[in-house]
């Protein structure tokens, strides 16, 4: 059995159109190959991290609509425990509006819905959850009282806790010095620190010391096509990215955090998960869509026997 990964966090379904580019305000333009995927940062990550050796289950909330079913199987499928994905009456599943554009780059708006319903007080009564789990993987499309909760409750279980910092939220000081893994990229970084971060290895490298300062036991910044930057106590690194061809950087973020999740789960040092990560945010890139591009164990397995150049 894999590294035992819990992951609590948003299920949305994505509406995603591409078009040549992006609408300036006030303009319409053409779109086409219209299509419904299966999304959410919390649902892509624990689909990722099950296809990537994890045992994994899910917490979340779906609506009283027609795609809540059609989620909950989707994680079910990927091999998801999605025993405490429930359905809220009184809520519409989460959704979000993705425009793709030609160079496979994205603009995305959410509609939350249901992942507001994930609440503290549901936490509490999952102490079996954490208690059983190597690694808690959040991001922050659910409320924040509920991201505090299940990061004390991880803390008092002695489980590591892993957070992916979008959507762009400002984290309070005293939740950052409870993570053991923090990882934003530059706009994520921006909101966390109060000020613009570029997405340069000069800034993000800045980024970390003042992340690591604010009390985060490790930082793994995400640079995109830059690669990443690491940071501990220890001081910080940068490693580089894969060149492949992109069709869809959608989800691309939530398979490089699940991996970091599952390898550092399986007792991986943060140098090695960050290059298991990249290899997996790399292949993701090279797919249509959220969920349908997570790669397998296998293919990041082979893909990293057999990697392509580097940026440097």
């Amino acid at each position: 059995m894999g590294a035992k990964i819990l992951v609590v966090g948003s299920i949305n379904m994505d509406l995603v159109v591409r078009a040549q580019r992006f609408p300036v305000a006030g303009e319409t333009l053409r779109g086409e190959g219209f299509k419904v995927v299966p999304g959410g940062k919390g649902s892509n990550q624990a689909v990722a991290a099950s296809r990537l050796g994890g045992s994994v289950k899910m917490v979340g909330r779906v609506g009283a609509d027609t795609f809540g079913p059609t989620l909950r199987k989707t994680l079910e499928d990927a091999g998801v425990d999605a025993t405490e994905v429930k359905a809220d009456p009184n809520a519409a599943t989460g959704v979000a509006f993705i425009i793709l554009d030609a160079s496979g780059q994205n603009s995305i708006i959410i509609a939350q819905g249901a992942n507001l319903s994930v609440r503290p007080e549901d936490l509490r009564t999952l102490e079996p959850l954490f208690e059983k789990s190597d690694v808690l993987l959040l991001q922050l499309e659910i409320p924040m009282e509920s991201v505090e909760a299940a990061v004390k409750m991880a803390k008092e279980k002695d489980v590591k806790v892993v957070v992916d910092a979008g959507p762009p939220t400002p984290l309070s000081d005293e939740l950052i010095k409870q993570i053991d893994v923090l990882s934003p990229n530059e706009t994520e970084a921006s909101a966390l620190l109060g000020r613009e971060v570029a997405a340069t290895a000069q800034d993000a490298k800045k980024a970390c010391k003042e992340l690591l300062a604010k009390g985060a036991g490790s930082v793994v910044f995400k640079l995109g096509e830059r690669g990443c930057m690491i940071a501990t106590e220890k001081g910080t690194e940068r490693l580089p990215s894969y060149i492949v061809d992109v069709v869809d950087t959608t989800g691309a973020g939530d398979a490089f955090t699940a991996a970091l999740a599952v390898a550092l789960g399986e007792g991986k040092d943060l140098k090695e998960a960050s290059a298991f990560a990249s290899a997996a945010g790399a292949l993701a890139v090279t797919k249509f869509g959220a969920q349908p591009s997570m790669p397998s164990r296998a293919d990041a397995d082979k893909f990293l026997a057999n990697p392509p150049k580097t940026r440097d």
